[in-house]
């Protein structure tokens, strides 16, 4: 014989906050032991880390290196996003996601799927309607051969 326990709303209830309780230690737990963690070491010394520091220390740009007043919001060698807020502020963001797209079909950046899959992702986020022409040309410069420059070699001799 099969007895059919039939659950209140009372004990539902219940139930649902004790499991909400568990999750809500269990995250607790988790973030708790991430915190405790060893703190990384720094990658440099005193000294670098005193003149990274200093009042005349000049910002570099991520792409070419090249030394960026305080208050540039773009690269005046390569045109890279280096401002402190560019991303944050409604109109020099645009040029930045400009910037971040036309690496992925004009520059060569290191290929590995989950750089792929972002690329993908982000213009299907940002701009829907014209995501399938930015995936032809992404997909086209991803598969491009470089050609390389002809040597010596090849070259005939009259």
């Amino acid at each position: 014989m099969i007895v059919h326990a039939q659950i209140g709303q009372g004990e539902l209830t219940v139930g649902l906050i004790g499991l909400v309780a568990v999750a809500a230690c269990g995250i607790w737990g988790l973030a708790r032991w991430l915190v405790s963690g060893p703190a990384s070491p720094e990658p440099w010394d005193d000294q670098i880390a005193a003149a990274v520091e200093g009042e005349n220390a000049l910002p570099l740009c991520h792409l070419c290196l090249t030394q960026q007043n305080g208050s540039a919001d773009f690269c005046s060698e390569c045109g890279a996003p280096v401002g402190q807020y560019t991303n944050w502020l409604p109109y020099p963001y645009l040029f930045s996601i400009g910037h971040t797209l036309r690496i992925g079909t004009t520059e060569n950046f290191k290929r590995s799927p989950l750089i792929i899959l972002g690329f993908i992702l982000f213009a299907l986020a940002e701009y829907m309607l014209f995501a399938p022409v930015y995936w032809f040309l992404f997909l086209r410069n991803l598969f491009r051969q470089r050609r390389l420059p002809p040597s010596e070699s090849h070259i005939p001799i009259d």
